[in-house]
């Protein structure tokens, strides 16, 4: 009776133990199984942090290539405006040099005339005196005759040579806060944006908009671009075919009042930033 009592509980006990391990291997699995997630979440978050620094890499590089775009625009730009003026110059200088006096050469030719009559007059009288000294005289007065001749037939040298078409509208820009103006070149089929980067660039203000950016008309009022291009581009035209420059302003809010703009987003828009 005892031993089957005791069987009865060996029995017991080893199917607890049974559970027990089944228990623990669960568990083990469950821990296994955890561990391999967060692995496989470590390695996907190590995988997008590496995606995010090579995009970011990338976009250091493009946007370092813009600048350099962006800068070597400018300098062309300003190297064709310096151009330009230069050009404008020298032809101021050359249409207000005086002219060649008419009067001048006429008097030139004429002395020239009244030498060769005295040389004429004595080459006659030297003949009297010997045949030798004659033909000497005359092939002197023939000389003569022929430099005449020389110079009556040299062509006329042109003064200047005329101005090389317009490839471009000169644009003047002032800012109305900083008190400043600037000059550059456009083209009829320029956009609002990268003259907006280059007028930050150069006024060190990264506020400016091309809301506000205001051009003044053939009717001499001052209206804002409203960043449209096609704005922009119907007033260069304008101006290529007048042959005018076109005159731009960074407003202050009172100048947008002044125009007759009392939108408040507007004249918000007219605050400066500095880099």
């Amino acid at each position: 009776m005892n031993y089957l009592v005791m069987d009865r509980a060996s029995e017991a006990a080893a199917n607890d133990l049974a559970e027990v391990r089944k228990l623990i291997e669960g568990m083990n699995a469950l821990v296994n199984s955890q561990i391999q997630q967060q692995q496989a979440q470590q390695q996907a978050q190590q995988a997008q942090q590496h995606q995010l620094q090579v995009q970011f890499r990338e976009y250091l590089s493009h946007n370092e290539q813009q600048q350099q775009q962006e800068a070597t625009l400018i300098a062309a730009t300003l190297a064709a405006v310096s151009q330009q003026h230069q050009h404008y110059l020298n032809v101021s200088s050359a249409s207000t040099s005086p002219m060649t006096d008419p009067s001048n050469t006429n008097a030139s030719t004429s002395s020239q005339r009244e030498k060769a009559d005295e040389s004429v007059t004595d080459t006659a009288q030297e003949k009297i005196v010997s045949s030798h000294d004659a033909e000497k005289a005359e092939k002197a007065n023939t000389n003569t005759t022929s430099q005449q001749h020389t110079t009556k037939a040299a062509p006329p040298v042109p003064i200047y040579s005329g101005p090389t078409p317009q490839t471009g509208v000169i644009v003047e820009v002032t800012h109305l806060t900083f008190n400043r103006v600037l000059y550059f070149q456009l083209a009829q089929d320029a956009t609002i944006e990268p003259m907006l980067a280059w007028l930050r660039l150069s006024y060190q203000d990264v506020a400016i908009s091309g809301m506000v950016l205001q051009y003044k008309g053939f009717d001499g009022l001052w209206k804002c671009l409203l960043n449209r291009d096609d704005s922009l581009r119907r007033i260069l035209k304008q101006s290529m075919k007048g042959n005018t420059m076109l005159q731009m302003r960074v407003p202050r809010e009172q100048d947008l009042l002044s125009s007759g703009y009392t939108d408040r987003r507007l004249l918000a828009l007219t605050k400066t930033e500095c880099m």
